[in-house]
């Protein structure tokens, strides 16, 4: 699979061109040029700038060429997921409370075509417009699919929360507790940042004293490491299953998280 996306990508360069400021540009010259006029179109509305996000942008890339290859033109792909479900599969360790997608085809007989009409065709469209400068969303990732006179584009945008450093087997064990790494990346102030691990029993209760209880979850103290970085100690009290790591504001969270299965 790897070998053959190696060779589309080779002959996609020799049969098209990308060119930006009349010069030609490798696909990921490309993409990165996609996201710096998306960060000028949003900076002209007094917008913060997306970060670049590499997972996002293999997301989106897998995206683009998934349509070029099974020659369709949809967010849902052909596994029936949109954008929420191809990042719950492909890129779990982001935890987010947003995301969206941008989607585009463009033909050309000539094979030539620039980062600049892709964003001018995309702040043409009022719903493409809305996600670019939707001001919520802090990260981006783009990918190009080009083969002959045909370019698939994906911009995938998220609200990331934040994004797991450790390597998470798939045999973790009840009778341990794991010290998890984590990148902190939304804008909010970090001490606002609460972790509850909800339980997959949810009966079963955690007790803070003989007359408090929370029931099918347990809070987490978060230990910052660095100001952007920081550590959870999880245990796993409620015996094996599904766990799920969420992550808020305020005491709350999202209630979409890291999936944890314990055997």
């Amino acid at each position: 699979m790897k070998r053959w996306l190696l060779i589309l990508l080779t002959l996609a360069l020799t049969l098209s061109a990308l060119t930006a400021k009349g010069n030609t540009i490798t696909i990921e010259g490309f993409e990165k040029e996609v996201w710096r006029l998306t960060n000028i179109e949003r900076t002209r509305y007094s917008l913060r700038p997306l970060s670049y996000d590499p997972g996002l942008a293999t997301l989106a890339r897998y995206h683009s060429d998934n349509m070029q290859k099974r020659d369709f033109f949809a967010h849902r792909d052909h596994q029936g997921d949109e954008v929420a479900g191809r990042q719950k599969k492909y890129y779990p360790v982001m935890v987010l409370s947003n995301i969206g997608e941008n989607i585009g085809r463009f033909r050309n007989s000539a094979g030539t075509f620039t980062p600049q009409e892709l964003v001018s065709g995309w702040m043409n469209s009022p719903s493409h417009r809305e996600n670019i400068l939707h001001p919520e969303y802090t990260h981006l990732g783009v990918g190009i699919s080009l083969q002959g006179g045909t370019m698939y584009a994906t911009q995938d945008f998220a609200t990331p929360l934040v994004k797991v450093k450790s390597n998470l087997s798939n045999s973790l064990s009840d009778e341990k507790i794991y010290r998890l790494k984590f990148d902190y990346l939304s804008p909010n102030k970090r001490d606002r940042l609460a972790c509850t691990l909800i339980y997959p029993d949810p009966n079963k209760a955690y007790k803070f004293s003989d007359d408090q209880e929370m029931v099918g979850a347990q809070p987490l103290k978060l230990d910052w490491t660095s100001h952007t970085e920081f550590e959870v100690l999880v245990p796993f009290l409620a015996g094996k299953g599904n766990y799920m790591l969420c992550f808020g504001f305020d005491g709350g969270y999202y209630p979409e998280g890291l999936v944890i299965k314990v055997k």
